[in-house]
């Protein structure tokens, strides 16, 4: 199997965090769990054929996409179906950096997997023959990289407002959001209407996104046994029952079944 990334080149590099590409995936399970990473992810099927993404509550039922997809900001985990051999490509989008790619509020991406040619119709499909065509990695990232600066033409102008928002947002203790909104100039309900439109989820649900992305990556590198208690303070949460709500919430498993489970990856879990 190859995998590689690549981190772009400025200015897009203030709104896409990495370019990636995996080719003859291995696997010896058919579904896994995706868990919130604050990102919205852009995805190129290489290798063709349908792709499906399961219902949480009953994986009997599930939805096919095929050739290329937008994945945006979810609330939850969401269960996607692993085959062997396949090979795709894509972008993910920094928390609040997909805005400049799409013309309309980012919102409407949330909690949802869409089809892209029903957004960028053809020229995504074309994009992707461009890409199939070229068999060097390093030829296809830059025709991708490519491909997103044009799609952004002059609008890769960050808002400051949403950057210094993102940042406060990830320190613990939290600030309260008028208080934010205080500090930013801006009325409580200017600031909602911002991060719906650039980062497509509510300030809340944003800082609780980033504060299970600490704890998630803390406990994926737990080498020794857990103290969940003092762990769940050092973390943000307000006790242990805080932050096994949170990860049952986001990852549909306690803390404790998550260490049990992992992977090498951190926000992936085999369900077979």
């Amino acid at each position: 199997m190859i995998f590689r990334t690549r981190v772009p080149a400025p200015p897009l590099s203030q709104f896409v965090e990495s370019l990636w590409l995996y080719e003859g995936l291995e696997a010896n399970h058919t579904k896994e769990k995706l868990l919130p990473n604050g990102s919205v992810e852009l995805l190129i099927d290489l290798a063709g054929g349908p792709k499906n993404l399961y219902e949480r509550q009953d994986l009997r039922r599930h939805v096919t996409y095929r050739n290329c997809w937008i994945s945006g900001m979810h609330r939850s985990f969401i269960v996607i179906g692993v085959q062997n051999g396949s090979s795709m490509m894509g972008a993910r989008f920094r928390t609040g950096g997909a805005a400049p790619f799409f013309g309309f509020p980012i919102s409407e991406l949330s909690g949802n997997v869409i089809e892209l040619e029903l957004i960028w119709k053809r020229e995504i499909l074309a994009l992707r023959e461009r890409l199939l065509e070229a068999t060097d990695v390093e030829a296809r990232f830059d025709l991708l990289q490519a491909y997103l600066l044009k799609k952004a033409q002059s609008r890769l102008e960050p808002d400051g407002a949403i950057s210094v928002a993102l940042g406060k947002l990830r320190n613990w203790p939290v600030i309260s959001l008028r208080q934010l909104a205080s500090q930013l100039g801006l009325s409580h309900k200017q600031m909602i209407s911002r991060f719906d439109s650039r980062v497509g989820l509510t300030p809340k649900a944003t800082s609780r996104i980033f504060r299970f992305q600490h704890a998630l990556l803390r406990a994926h590198q737990a080498c020794a046994e857990i103290d969940w208690c003092d762990f769940a303070l050092s973390c943000g949460y307000y006790d242990q029952a805080h932050l096994i709500h949170e990860f049952q919430q986001f990852a549909g498993v306690t803390p404790a079944e998550y260490v049990r489970t992992r992977t090498e990856f951190p926000h992936y879990l085999r369900l077979d």
